[in-house]
């Protein structure tokens, strides 16, 4: 790698990709500098910068709600942007591209563990469709431009994030923060009582950030190109267990309730990484209780 552009590199997972890559040849333009939505601009960008290596982390991404609000925008401005980033990057030539993907490419009903293979088995789950679908019909393209013009790429999927750094507004929170943020409001009003939605009873892949940040650079080694890699904990944990976590990590002691008559989700969320791990070596290092601690501790410092 020479000169490497992170898409989204302000973004969650970009921050920590830059960071990781600190001392290398990094860039990470804003929005405002390179609009992704628009080829000319970004083509010039790579030429320029004369950019061999592409991680394209960037989205327009959010929780449940913003998903629903706005599924026109999620399936345009995401489909949009990967292409235009893959179609730069052929054009240039002597690119290798990383394309980060989402688990919502999946369909609703894939089997759990998930494997790679499964990905066109279905319609992925209502709720988040057009992004996934956005999201999905980027490694179709990838693999077209790969055959036509010799394109480089990989393809990853890391599952569930959490970590320092992450979205904690209500718009783009995710189970996560939003329940990070929910512990800590209910321990600072000293209410008596937790309200958590289902049953507990579902099950989660959760992924701390920096671990995910070691597996797409891993992605980028030679022998990944022209593949899909889930990025996994390998760990199904219950929402039962994550919210007991999060509520000792937070610090409250009241009764935790579950509401049963609020939907759960998914019973069973869960990556196969047993590919990652063979060819990558991609092995998770934080365990959940210590992930959680980080992102507790980040949101104390930064939540004003």
């Amino acid at each position: 790698m020479k000169n490497i552009l992170i898409t989204g590199g302000h973004g969650f997972l970009g921050s920590h990709l830059r960071e990781a890559l600190a001392g290398e040849a990094c860039f990470a333009p804003r929005s405002r500098e390179v609009n992704l939505l628009e080829l000319p601009p970004l083509t010039d960008y790579l030429q320029t910068n004369d950019i061999d290596t592409v991680i394209h982390a960037a989205g327009f991404v959010g929780g449940i709600g913003l998903n629903k609000a706005h599924p026109g925008r999620m399936v345009c401005d995401n489909l949009r942007m990967g292409l235009n980033v893959l179609e730069a990057a052929a054009r240039k030539g002597g690119v290798n591209v990383c394309i980060v993907s989402t688990v919502c490419v999946y369909p609703e009903f894939a089997p759990i563990p998930t494997p790679e293979s499964a990905m066109f088995d279905g319609y992925p789950a209502g709720d988040t469709a057009f992004y996934g679908l956005a999201k999905r019909s980027l490694l179709t393209v990838a693999e077209g431009l790969a055959r036509e013009s010799g394109l480089k790429y990989s393809y990853v999927i890391p599952t569930n994030l959490y970590g320092p750094g992450d979205y904690f507004d209500d718009a783009k929170s995710h189970v996560v923060p939003a329940l990070i943020k929910r512990a800590l409001h209910a321990k600072e009003t000293s209410a008596p009582e937790f309200v958590a939605w289902g049953d507990g009873s579902q099950t989660r892949d959760l992924l701390y950030v920096k671990d995910a940040t070691d597996g797409v650079l891993a992605a980028l080694r030679p022998e990944a190109l022209g593949q899909v890699f889930n990025l996994g904990s390998g760990i199904e944990t219950s929402v039962k267990e994550l919210v007991e976590t999060i509520c000792e990590v937070v610090g409250y002691q009241g009764n935790i309730v579950w509401d049963t008559t609020k939907p759960g989700g998914a019973p069973r969320r869960a990556l196969d990484a047993t590919k990652a791990r063979e060819i990558l070596d991609f092995v998770p290092k934080v365990s959940l209780k210590d992930g959680l601690k980080s992102a507790f501790e980040w949101y104390l410092e930064n939540r004003n």
